[in-house]
């Protein structure tokens, strides 16, 4: 036996127990256990390691549903970004970010009317001189009033932060409310009122501005990358700020200072603050999501896995109902999570996915993708 293993040299003994299996014939009366050699190569060995990813990647996939959008808007050119409005009295429109425009629709969904069917119309558009990147609805946006006012704030790839107003009539408005001197990541609204417009980006700095008088009224030095401004759901003083090297920290507008400082592993690509949840926010990084419960004075951190163990590239958390999220997971796919249950409601494999945003009070949620707009309802959660 010895002069035969010798022989083959590279190849290594692998003992494989065999627990409760029958001593064989030659094995010494009252043998529980018998050893059997097993010889492998590393050709076998790599073999191997594929057909447990494959069986491991199976049982994920067979833990996802795939299921069809509940309703498809198609545009002209692709969609870069998308943004519902976060707020009662507009939580019809949707805002779509094109190469060189912006689209603003009304949807009506089957849950709001006596029709039972979902319903889009696109009401205004904004042509762009640079791409929109992001994009946050303002508080006076309405089309319930007299006259109608369509107010957002676009964030785009030369670096500046337009306020643009419409009355869906002749009077178009366009205001430069701030500028970085690198790319802008993200910026936002502060709650109800509107008041202030925060941004952030790769600069390393987030910059908070009036959007009235387009004075700027706070200056956040970073120490990498903002890519994240998000403002409390219910403290409008307090905004969050999410860095690409896995910081994120919430500062007092009004006192300039930081109260809060947590961090995860890097590179952090997304970040959101949950509106149902508001001790709960959430970080997006190549190890999954990092959740925090900041309503103790040491908040608390868990790390959840996506997939398998997929790199997430953006976070979006659902503003109706506790404990969905959103993920878009490299490449190309879109899954729909509950924190508090594990369970994978919706998982959709794009050809590409440009933003993501969740409706203000339905469980539905807006992918960008190619030139379309993709609108799942998350049912049986």
């Amino acid at each position: 036996m010895y002069d035969n293993l010798a022989a083959v040299g590279s190849l290594s003994l692998c003992f494989v127990y065999l627990l409760g299996a029958p001593p064989p014939d030659s094995a010494p009366a009252g043998t529980a256990r018998a050893a059997q050699v097993c010889l492998k190569t590393p050709q076998d060995e790599a073999s191997f390691s594929r057909r447990r990813r494959l069986r491991c990647s199976r049982r994920v996939c067979s833990m996802e549903v795939n299921v069809p959008p509940a309703v498809t808007i198609k545009v002209r050119s692709q969609v870069h970004c998308v943004e519902f409005s976060p707020f009662e009295w507009s939580q019809r429109l949707l805002a779509v970010g094109l190469p060189t425009s912006v689209a603003v629709f009304t949807v009506k969904l089957k849950e709001e009317g006596k029709g039972g069917k979902d319903e889009y119309e696109q009401v205004w558009e904004w042509h762009a001189s640079s791409q929109p990147v992001s994009i946050a609805w303002s508080p006076n946006s309405t089309l319930r009033a007299a006259p109608c006012c369509l107010q957002v704030a676009v964030a785009s790839a030369d670096h500046k932060v337009r306020q643009i107003s419409s009355d869906l009539g002749e009077a178009n408005v366009v205001q430069e409310i701030l500028s970085h001197t690198d790319f802008v990541n993200s910026v936002a609204y502060n709650g109800d009122s509107g008041t202030l417009v925060a941004s952030a980006g790769d600069d390393l700095t987030a910059r908070v501005w009036d959007s009235s008088s387009q004075t700027q009224i706070s200056k956040f030095l970073l120490t990498s990358p903002g890519m994240v401004a998000r403002f409390h759901p219910d403290e409008p003083d307090l905004l969050m700020v999410a860095e690409k090297k896995g910081v994120l920290r919430v500062y007092s507008v009004s006192s300039g200072c930081s109260t809060l400082y947590l961090r995860c592993s890097g590179p952090l690509l997304g970040a959101d603050w949950s509106i149902p949840e508001p001790a709960l926010i959430v970080a997006a990084g190549v190890k999954g999501l990092t959740v925090w419960n900041v309503a103790s004075l040491q908040p608390h951190s868990e790390v959840k896995e996506v997939g398998m163990g997929d790199r997430v590239l953006a976070v979006q958390v659902c503003r109706s109902s506790l404990g969905l999220v959103a993920t878009h997971a490299a490449p190309h796919t879109v899954r729909v999570t509950h924190l508090h249950s594990n369970k994978v409601p919706i998982a959709a494999h794009l050809k590409v996915v440009g933003g993501m945003s969740w409706h203000q009070n339905h469980p539905y949620l807006a992918v960008g993708s190619d030139r379309k707009v993709l609108l799942w309802k998350i049912d049986n959660i």
